[in-house]
C-alpha cells in the first residue's frame, strides 16, 4: 500500500449538518472501489464519529480526541490510550470552575467502556449535551467531586455558552503535560468547546503509529484547525480546507476547497479521475 489518506471530521469531511453530502459518501465509496485506504483523526470520541459516519466501514484504525485514542470502530476495540492523571484532572477542573466553565469527563472503564461525568447538569447546554451522549449510548454519571472519578479520564471538555473557553490554553500554559484546544462551535451559533488532553497524544503521533500498522508509505492528510497542525507536520501531502485557519494554509501542499462546498469530494474526484 503506498497511500493513507487521513481526514480530520468537522470542517473537513463533514458538512455543517455534521454529516456526510451525498457526493463526499459517493466519494468515499470510489475510493473502497479503487483499493485506495484511508481514515479519519478527529476530536471527536468514537461513538460520536460512529452518528456522523452511518454505514461506513474502515480497513484501518481510527484516531479520536485529537490522538489520545486509537480505535477500531468496525470492532469497538482500542488499539492505544493515553489518559491523564488523576491529579491532573483535578486541577484542569478547579481552574476551570474559577472560570465559571463546568467541565465533562469522558471516562473508560476497565472493559474500555466509554462513560462521562459531569459535577452537575446546570445549563440548557448541558442538557442538550447529555442527551447526545444518551444517544451515542454513553452513561452520564453526576459527581460533585472528581476526586470520587476512579476511572481512567481521557479527556476533560466543555460544551458552554462561556467565552472564557477560548482563553484556557493560556489559563492552562504552565501545565506542560497537556494540550488545550477551544474554539467556536461550528454547529451552534453563540456557542464554544473546548477540549483538554495528554500533550503526548497528538493526531500526528496517533496517525504514525496507524501508518506504522498499515505498512503505508505516504501519508496524506486534510484539515482545517489548529489540531490538524502535527498531522501536516508528519504528512507527505497535506491539504487546508478552503475556510481553514491561516496557519494551516500555511502549512500546506494546497488549500482546496471549503467542507460546506464539498471540497474534498471534488478534491478526491480530480485527483483520482471519477465523476461525482
Amino acid at each position: 500500500m503506498d497511500e493513507l489518506l487521513v481526514f480530520d471530521l468537522d470542517g473537513t469531511l463533514l458538512g455543517a449538518n455534521e454529516a456526510l453530502s451525498p457526493l463526499t459518501r459517493k466519494a468515499l465509496n470510489e475510493l473502497d472501489q479503487r483499493g485506495i485506504n484511508w481514515t479519519i483523526a478527529t476530536g471527536r470520541m468514537p461513538h460520536s464519529a460512529r452518528k456522523a459516519l452511518t454505514n461506513i466501514q474502515f480497513k484501518h484504525s481510527q484516531v479520536y480526541k485529537n490522538g489520545v485514542l486509537v480505535w477500531d470502530l468496525n470492532e469497538d476495540k482500542i488499539i492505544n490510550k493515553l489518559p491523564l492523571s488523576q491529579a491532573r484532572v483535578l486541577e484542569i477542573c478547579k481552574r476551570l470552575h474559577q472560570h465559571d466553565i463546568n467541565p465533562w469527563l469522558n471516562t473508560l472503564d476497565h472493559e474500555d467502556n466509554v462513560g462521562a461525568v459531569i459535577a452537575k447538569i446546570q445549563t440548557q447546554r448541558d442538557k442538550e449535551w447529555q442527551t447526545l451522549l444518551a444517544e451515542e449510548g454513553i452513561t452520564v454519571q453526576e459527581k460533585a467531586d472528581y476526586s470520587d472519578v476512579t476511572d481512567p479520564v481521557l479527556n476533560v471538555f466543555a460544551a458552554t455558552h462561556n467565552p472564557m473557553a477560548l482563553n484556557m490554553a493560556e489559563e492552562l500554559a504552565d501545565l506542560e503535560d497537556v494540550a488545550v484546544f477551544a474554539g467556536h462551535d461550528m454547529y451552534h451559533e453563540g456557542a464554544y468547546w473546548m477540549d483538554v488532553h495528554h500533550a503526548s497524544g497528538t493526531k500526528g503521533d496517533a496517525v504514525k503509529l496507524i501508518q506504522e500498522q498499515s505498512g503505508a508509505k505516504k501519508i496524506i492528510c486534510f484539515g482545517d484547525s489548529d489540531n490538524d497542525v502535527s498531522m501536516f507536520e508528519m504528512a507527505d501531502e497535506c491539504y487546508a480546507m478552503g475556510q481553514g485557519l491561516d496557519v494551516l494554509k500555511a502549512m500546506a501542499t494546497k488549500t482546496i476547497g471549503a467542507n460546506t462546498e464539498d471540497g474534498i469530494a471534488h478534491f478526491l474526484a480530480q485527483r483520482y479521475d471519477f465523476l461525482l
